[in-house]
């Protein structure tokens, strides 16, 4: 139609026999009788054949029932029977559009605009057209005749931001949006652009209002469907994300930006298999995006495919992957062990990029953080990179040139955050020294950054102490329910506590974390955002659980974003950061002198510093237990449930001997989600015990009721000398399991022995190596033995659970932080 409301075509005809049934077909078109109407249409068409009334109506008929070929062919028929019509040239028009015709459909406008030049509709719905034809300056020219006719109407306004979009005009877009906004708040297309293009300039929160009103306007909308659901991504809400984007595939199967995007979503939540489904499709139609292999590639590392894996980074690569797909590939290598392949592929990568004259930063960074995490002997501990790395960081005089970070060395964040975590630094000789390197190093790799930097000395408005808690581990593993137990034990009267969780999956120890706190705070994917939205909550105390348990985590750390800045509780080792004024530990868990390990100021609380809870007791039978984890009854079975990146070459000699003594014993250790440590660890015990390597299994725990019956299946549980996991200890000692501890002089190695000291039974610790493995062959081959102890364990396995103390002391510190200046507080 060419404007708001159709008139009523005024019949040439003199005579009352046409007018008449002209009139009730019409009628019966307005009323939505449409088969009847078609019957008195063709009545009309035959009686007067001539009437372009009668087969302009006809055609409006058959387009209202879905028959848009026979409606353009009407059309047409009545555009040649009345060709002076305007109103009869455009709808001829926009049925030919209907049906795909649209370099007809540009020429019945034209003949529309000829008779009616002044009508402000008629060249909005060209330019749609021309639009769609994709000949843009046409229609920008078209939609500003139309803006010229009338200014005031907030449709022509939308449709004249989208051809500037697509044009590249961006700022012209917004600005013609949002004038058309101004005018409705209701024109679907607007809102949906205006979201589009905040996304577009990083704008994530913004985008979202604009996208939700267009959903609810519009509930299925794809392109709002999209967007939204690639906002929510963004800003690390992924159900929701989910939600959307699936919704949208079912929508339409072929949609690449969705599928696209829920690819990401997938890999980002570790869904590999997901991943790979999504992908599929997309790398099918278009084999040669870099993007897409590299994406390809992580969704196969992340199921274990690394073989094809490294291979699809390697394509990536010589498809113009750049910097991104030869980093990818350096991790991926480093990940599964072949440390020299990485290094000779950075190594290549830095060679190239100074013989071009580019900046080598990633490269340069990718060589010192990426540690090898499983070294083939104990000398390799000591490897080229991590010399590197002390020489340029631990002598501030030797600082490379390349250090001082400028601009245009600066690397993208969110690539930064790919690297792996850098606490396995500690499993080093000289750990505690290392861990201070990388810090050092890091904080240097991310100063300048765009984020706000909060004054440690900025005074507190009153009230309750505003807490936030960081992790990206806020799930059902030891340091996750570490958390959710500091979250029940804060007094509430006292503090008020935010959740602040890196976009990770979730799980249900994440919901009852959530439940405990007062907020909870998903941050987006670009860490510089969550830097801006954590300053922004104004909080009094940052606590870090685990800063060096990943690189996004890390990130945020190296930066101020709040008066005070603690770690402690998920690893104890020190996080080498400046940022961090404080750590906190149990008393019992450094030796004296401990001090020195840390660069932040230590703080020993009083107990356990753990808030646990018993864990659910195991209701089958020995036999039943052995049956289900296929243990033999006429041999011993030991276990080391820990991940295999902290059972170092200093503890295969001790499993050896245990095995060896006990001649027909069985070792179980539990399958990584990552394959490649299964080959990669025992590569290197076979290469040195290759006599008792054929008597390790792997078993695959799937989920905490798993690893419970497993602990309880077991005659001994054995725990690595150099790492203590943060919750083992409560679960064994609260079934009543014998856990054999060697500690050490450092907190990572000591928690286990804390638990110990505090029911009083010491028959599990064990005081040097060969302690270790003559305590752990009594408790297995001597069955009396192994009962008294146990019992024991569990009838004073109680005083552990639910101990309040370490964190009455945790809260009084809190507040003595924010009382006086941190330097003072001790």
């Amino acid at each position: 139609m060419v404007a708001g409301n159709r008139t009523l075509y005024r019949n040439r005809y003199s005579l009352s026999d046409f007018d008449a049934p002209y009139r009730t077909a019409l009628g019966l078109y307005a009323a939505g009788q449409l088969a009847e109407a078609e019957e008195a249409c063709r009545k009309l068409i035959h009686a007067y054949p001539q009437a372009a009334e009668a087969m302009h109506l006809a055609g409006l008929v058959a387009a209202r029932q879905g028959n848009q070929t026979l409606a353009a062919e009407r059309m047409g028929r009545a555009a040649i029977a009345d060709a002076n019509s305007a109103e009869i040239q455009h709808d001829h028009a926009q049925a030919l559009k209907a049906i795909g015709k649209l370099r007809e459909a540009v020429g019945a406008f034209k003949r529309a605009i000829r008779l009616c030049p002044d009508a402000p509709a008629l060249y909005c719905n060209i330019a749609n057209t021309y639009r769609q034809l994709d000949e843009l300056q046409d229609a920008r020219e078209n939609y500003e005749y139309a803006l010229e006719l009338a200014p005031d109407i907030a449709e022509i306004h939308a449709n004249y931001a989208a051809c500037l979009y697509a044009m590249g005009d961006i700022p012209g877009a917004e600005t013609s949006c949002l004038t058309a906004l101004k005018m409705r708040d209701d024109i679907v297309n607007a809102l949906v652009l205006i979201g589009q293009i905040r996304l577009d300039q990083g704008r994530t929160v913004s985008a979202s209002e604009p996208l939700r009103r267009a959903l609810t306007l519009e509930p299925g909308n794809q392109r709002a469907l999209t967007a939204y659901g690639d906002a929510l991504f963004r800003l690390g809400q992924f159900a929701g994300a989910q939600h959307c984007l699936r919704q949208v595939l079912a929508l339409d199967p072929d949609d690449a930006k969705a599928r696209r995007t829920l690819a990401r979503l997938n890999l980002r939540v570790g869904q590999g298999t997901e991943a790979i489904g999504a992908l599929e499709p997309l790398v099918a139609a278009n084999p040669n995006d870099p993007q897409l292999l590299l994406m390809m590639g992580e969704a196969l590392s992340l199921v274990g495919r690394h073989s094809e894996a490294v291979e699809r980074f390697g394509a990536a690569i010589g498809a113009g992957g750049g910097d991104d797909a030869v980093f990818r590939l350096a991790v991926e290598l480093a990940e599964e062990g072949d440390t020299a392949s990485a290094q000779s592929v950075l190594q290549n990568g830095i060679d190239r990029k100074i013989a071009a004259g580019e900046n080598t930063a990633l490269f340069r960074t990718a060589r010192r953080l990426l540690f090898a995490p499983v070294p083939t002997n104990i000398a390799a501990q000591n490897d080229e990179v991590i010399r590197d790395l002390l020489d340029d960081t631990l002598d501030d005089d030797a600082i490379e040139p390349d250090l001082a970070f400028v601009a245009s060395d600066r690397i993208d964040p969110a690539i930064l955050t790919r690297f792996p975590p850098v606490w396995r630094a500690a499993l080093r000789p000289e750990g505690d020294k290392q861990l201070r390197a990388v810090g050092h190093y890091w904080e240097r790799l991310v100063s300048g950054y765009d984020v706000p930097n909060v004054d440690p000395g900025k005074p507190r408005q009153g009230g309750k102490i505003r807490l936030g808690i960081v992790s990206a581990n806020m799930c059902d593993n030891g340091i996750g329910r570490w958390i959710l137990g500091l979250v029940d034990a804060i007094d509430r009267d006292r503090f008020d506590v935010t959740v602040i969780r890196p976009p990770t999956g979730e799980d249900d120890i994440t919901s009852r974390i959530d439940e405990h706190a007062d907020l909870v705070v998903p941050l987006p994917l670009d860490p510089l955002h969550s830097a801006r939205v954590i300053s922004g909550l104004d909080l009094d105390v940052l606590h870090y659980a685990d800063p060096q348990a990943d690189a996004y985590t890390m990130l945020l750390a190296s930066w101020r974003l709040a008066p005070v800045q603690i770690s402690g509780g998920g690893i104890a080792a020190t996080s080498g950061l400046s940022n961090i004024d404080y750590h906190l530990i149990a008393e019992d868990w450094e030796t004296a002198g401990g001090e020195k390990r840390f660069s932040e100021k230590l703080i020993r609380l009083p107990g356990l510093f753990v808030n646990a809870t018993p864990p659910e007791n195991v209701d089958m039978t020995p036999t039943e237990l052995q049956r289900l984890w296929r243990l033999a009854q006429d041999r011993n079975t030991y276990l080391c449930p820990q991940p295999l990146d902290v059972l170092t070459a200093d503890f295969d000699p001790l499993i050896a001997e245990i095995l060896r003594l006990d001649e027909t014993a069985e070792l179980l250790l539990i399958a990584p989600e990552r394959d490649s440590w299964d080959a990669a660890w025992g590569r290197r015990f076979a290469v040195n015990y290759a006599d008792v390597a054929g008597r390790m299994r792997f078993v695959n725990v799937r989920s905490r009721a798993d690893l419970l019956s497993l602990l309880c299946a077991v005659d001994v549980v054995l725990e690595s000398p150099a790492w203590n996991d943060a919750m083992l200890a409560f679960d064994c000692l609260g079934l009543g399991v014998p856990l054999v501890t060697l500690p050490g002089s450092a907190a990572r190695s000591r928690r286990s022995h804390t638990c110990y000291r505090q029911i009083s039974v010491f028959d599990c610790v064990a005081y040097h190596s060969a302690d270790y493995v003559d305590t752990a062959l009594t408790l297995a081959t001597d069955k009396r033995r192994r009962s008294v102890v146990s019992h024991a364990i569990k009838s004073r396995s109680h005083i552990l659970f639910g101990q309040k103390s370490s964190f009455d002391a945790y809260m009084q510190f809190l507040e003595e932080c924010i009382a006086v200046p941190a330097e003072n507080v001790g």
